[in-house]
């Protein structure tokens, strides 16, 4: 019996440093974060176990230097899920690319920072970039990633899930800003209202740019912006203690204006796409056959990397020169 408990305890609390597997959602944010006061954003604590899930995306990593793109969430040890948009127009291959998970800061190194490279990227076949449909993508590593305290998968609510009835939602990234944040670059948090999709939708708010396939949440003054795309967007269960990733940050009017709330992609509408492409076997990803667009969405919260590799290479070689030179002249 004592064994029998000693097992179940330790499938809910999941391994200290196993292989990631199985277990969800745990610990998406601090125990205490749920109160008025975050909202607007707030810092997310080093070692607090808050957003274990969550993951930097980098178009370009040799530490010391790297540059952050996107977020994406951890879903299976060796798979994370994030935005198509992301990987418009990239300068440097994907393989250069580097995906790291258990930080709070985007400098942050130690024991409880993992680092992986890309081996695969899955777009959506049927993406199609300024409209932004589809707008979600999988990312597979190089190397199944260890779960830990600061390191945990994410919950993606199946076709049974009725999210609607979801309360206590949150936001995160290390974009430009969630709006009020002190711009450093320690990873933010906010809560936010999801917004009814038929709202939304209506002359008043996102003016027919709304479908089945996204998710709306944000208020004035509070609310996603550009770096935080791919992030996740999560619910508190009605059963639990634990959350639902329902949305994967997509694109925005500005940043948390009146009536402008953040659009995400419906991570429960993409399930079984989702789980359909973690099992396929690897293979040359397709080219999408982009159509012509009827309209032009208003502009998403992010860019694609500006820098290529070889313009950092050369900017930072100069900056040591530079830096070598004034210590000469100084001593």
């Amino acid at each position: 019996m004592i064994l029998l408990c000693i097992l179940i305890l330790l499938a809910l609390c999941g391994s200290a440093h196993g292989t990631c597997g199985g277990i969800c959602g745990l610990r998406p944010m601090h125990a205490t974060f749920g109160s008025s006061r975050v909202v607007g954003g707030t810092d997310v604590l080093p070692g607090s176990g808050a957003w274990a899930g969550i993951a930097s995306i980098r178009c370009f990593w040799k530490p010391p230097i790297s540059v952050h793109v996107c977020g994406g969430t951890l879903i299976d040890a060796q798979w994370l899920l994030t935005a198509a948009h992301c990987f418009t127009n990239i300068t440097n291959p994907i393989s250069e690319w580097a995906v790291v998970l258990g930080a709070t800061s985007l400098g942050q190194s130690g024991h409880e920072v993992e680092v992986r490279r890309i081996k695969r990227l899955i777009i959506h076949e049927l993406y199609v970039p300024k409209l932004e449909y589809n707008d979600i993508a999988l990312l597979e590593l190089d190397r199944p990633v260890p779960c830990s305290s600061s390191i945990q998968l994410a919950c993606l609510p199946g076709p049974t899930v009725k999210v609607s009835e979801l309360k206590n939602c949150y936001v995160a990234g290390w974009g430009d800003r969630i709006v009020k944040s002190s711009g450093r670059d320690i990873l933010q948090q906010a809560k936010v209202q999801v917004v009814n999709n038929k709202l939304c939708n209506s002359s008043d708010w996102l003016q027919g740019y709304i479908y089945d396939f996204h998710v709306c949440a944000g208020q004035g003054g509070v609310g996603t912006c550009q770096g935080d795309s791919g992030g996740p967007l999560v619910c508190q269960s009605k059963h639990g203690d634990f959350f639902w990733q329902i949305g994967v940050t997509s694109w925005g009017v500005g940043c948390a204006r009146p009536k402008r709330p953040a659009v995400s992609s419906s991570t429960q509408y993409y399930y079984s796409w989702i789980q359909a492409m973690m099992r396929k076997k690897p293979a040359v990803t397709p080219v999408p056959a982009y159509t012509t667009p009827l309209q032009t969405l208003p502009p998403k919260p992010m860019q694609p990397c500006p820098f290529s590799r070889e313009k950092l290479l050369n900017f930072f070689n100069l900056l040591k020169e530079i830096l070598k030179f004034l210590k000469e002249k100084m001593f």
